[in-house]
């Protein structure tokens, strides 16, 4: 049976890419990527490594489930062929949207080939110890019933500042305007960026 191979691009640059990954991806004839907006993917190009977006999906829909069903069905399509390798930044089954569709329709034809998230990185950047307690929560279907502000709270998918907007007017409800919080780019590559703003700066510094 042909399979989809999900595999993890890491959180950020080469460095971060899991050996076993990196050759999946160097023997592979074609990667299909979910986005190519990945630090990753450039340097992997500059190895020989050939892929295919599918980012101009994301310009055909105003909304982000119609673009992950798209891709989730194209992938399928692909996969009546041949076995194919689909990257997705991060780990594959953190935060991954495609990969949990893919799961649900074709779970006998998914194979997680693992990689790393950017939790772990993420906590080594704020020096955060987990066994504290946290929450990680998907800016983009962002529930102020299900927020815990008792323990440390990761927001993750803050794609744009209209996004960013919505965490912020979430997170008001809950906080004070003026509340320090972070906003954490690159977090463990050689680019890693954190920024400390008070909470009503945030779609402004998105």
């Amino acid at each position: 049976m042909n399979k989809i191979i999900a595999a993890g691009l890491g959180p950020g640059d080469l460095n971060q890419l899991p050996l076993g990954i990196y050759r999946l991806l160097k023997r592979s004839g074609i990667v299909y990527l979910r986005t190519k907006d990945h630090p990753v993917v450039k340097e992997l190009e500059e190895e020989g490594v050939n892929f295919h977006s599918f980012d101009s999906i994301y310009e055909k829909h105003d909304q982000f489930e119609p673009v992950y069903e798209e891709i989730c069905e194209t992938l399928l399509r692909l996969s009546e062929e041949s076995t194919i390798v689909y990257g997705v930044p991060g780990h594959p089954l953190v935060a991954e949207r495609t990969v949990q569709l893919l799961l649900e329709r074709a779970p006998e034809k998914i194979e997680i080939a693992g990689g790393q998230s950017f939790i772990d990185p993420l906590f080594q950047a704020l020096k955060i110890d987990p066994i504290e307690g946290f929450q990680l929560i998907d800016a983009t279907d962002i529930n102020i019933e299900h927020i815990d502000v008792e323990h440390h709270l990761i927001i993750g998918q803050v794609y744009d500042p209209f996004i960013a907007s919505d965490v912020k007017l979430a997170l008001m409800e809950l906080l004070p305007d003026d509340y320090e919080i972070c906003i954490v780019a690159a977090a463990g590559s050689k680019g890693e960026e954190i920024r400390r703003i008070p909470l009503y700066m945030l779609d402004r510094e998105v």
